[in-house]
């Protein structure tokens, strides 16, 4: 009742409307986490060495953020429903307050399932948490090695919270749940130059539906068992300023995963595929990603868990073909973890985790120091407190 009374407060405020028919609520949560990283530079001779780093990160769990959720009973069982949250790194003063960044959206429940429009995650994005040991957070392998490069199937942030979404998700059918959604590219046709009397020449290559995103998701749950299925297309992929007859093409990429719950032990595996022909983008790559892992309850306070993780790139398909600038070959890597709940709302954690690159290959990520180098060694240490109201 506490939180409705602040929403209401907070929402009158801020737009001088009152919402005497909507149930609103305010949430959020702040996450800090203390985090050591430590690779090799890559360098030789008197400037090789390790990149390190030490210090405060905001969201090793969670990134912190406030939100505003409500919905009205509109009749039949019939729900007008929204979201608007807020992102900012609570460990930094100059991190700008984010209102882009996170979700926005408005929709209709009912009997029929949810529609919604607006900033969300996309469909491929339901159920991929599900199938992680820890929900792919913080220093894990898979949290640092999936999801780069213009992958959608993601369980976070990235190209997995999309702008321009419409996106349906069914009721639950005796233990099937299924989701589609549709991001617009919004990329008309474009100037490309101008001809020897200053006219306009567009660029003919371009369509209106270039840079656009769909995915569709299906989760079958019953009992300890379930599992996901996801495919995602980027429609046309393309630059965001200049245009080349090496681009336009789909970037495609699917995903299975699954579970077992034993009760003393709950046993997780994914399989991640992507297939990116477009030669001229940076980001271009042929990524697939597997990963095992399990979880094991410890008493009713809190839960250990343990990931091992491999992903191979290929970038055979003539970007960057020459000896010195290929990124082919297998980043693998492992780690563990523990959450201890000290109440519903309050959550430490701790987890390690070691990556290793082949000597053609590298990865980057959020927790990891510096630029990585081909061949190294990374290693992650995290620990953190998550707060959620």
């Amino acid at each position: 009742m506490q939180k409705k009374i602040i929403a209401l407060a907070v929402a009158g405020l801020v737009s001088g409307v009152a919402f005497a028919q909507t149930n609103v609520t305010v949430y959020g949560l702040i996450d800090q986490a203390y985090v050591y990283s430590k690779s090799d530079n890559g360098l030789t001779g008197a400037n090789s060495g390790d990149y390190k780093y030490s210090g405060l990160k905001d969201g090793g769990l969670n990134g912190s953020r406030i939100g505003f959720k409500g919905e009205e009973a509109l009749g039949n069982g019939l729900k007008a429903i929204f979201t608007f949250e807020i992102g900012k790194d609570a460990d930094n003063e100059s991190s700008t307050v984010n209102f882009t960044n996170r979700q926005s959206f408005v929709g209709l429940n009912g009997n029929f399932g949810t529609f919604t429009a607006g900033r969300q995650y996309n469909a491929a994005a339901l159920f991929y948490a599900k199938n992680n040991s820890n929900d792919v957070t913080g220093v894990m392998p898979v949290n640092s090695l999936q999801g780069q490069n213009l992958s959608q199937i993601r369980s976070g942030g990235g190209t997995a919270r999309q702008e321009n979404v419409l996106k349906y998700v069914s009721p639950n059918w005796s233990g099937f749940t299924v989701g589609a959604s549709y991001s617009f590219g919004e990329h008309p046709q474009t100037v490309n130059t101008l001809n020897s009397n200053n006219a306009s020449i567009y660029d003919k290559r371009v369509d209106v539906t270039d840079n656009g995103r769909y995915s569709v998701a299906a989760d079958y749950s019953n009992g300890p068992f379930n599992i996901s299925a996801a495919y995602a297309v980027v429609d046309g992929a393309r630059g965001t300023t200049t245009y080349s007859a090496a681009e336009g093409k789909d970037v495609k990429e699917w995903f299975v995963g699954a579970g077992f719950d034993f009760k003393v032990v709950k046993l997780y595996a994914t399989y991640q595929d992507l297939k990116n022909d477009n030669d001229t983008l940076t980001t271009v790559t042929d990524q697939k990603l597997w990963s095992v892992g399990l979880s094991a309850p410890v008493s009713t306070m809190g839960k250990a868990y343990l990931e091992y993780a491999k992903l191979d790139t290929d970038t055979d398909n003539g970007f960057n073909n020459n000896a010195n600038a290929r990124f082919d070959g297998a980043s693998k890597g492992w780690g563990v973890g523990y959450e201890h709940y000290l109440s519903k709302r309050t959550t430490l954690y701790t987890q390690f985790s070691q990556i290793k690159h082949d000597n053609d290959v590298a990865s980057t990520g959020t927790w990891v120091s510096g630029a990585a180098a081909r061949g190294e060694k990374q290693t992650n240490f995290m620990a953190g407190l998550r707060h959620t109201f």
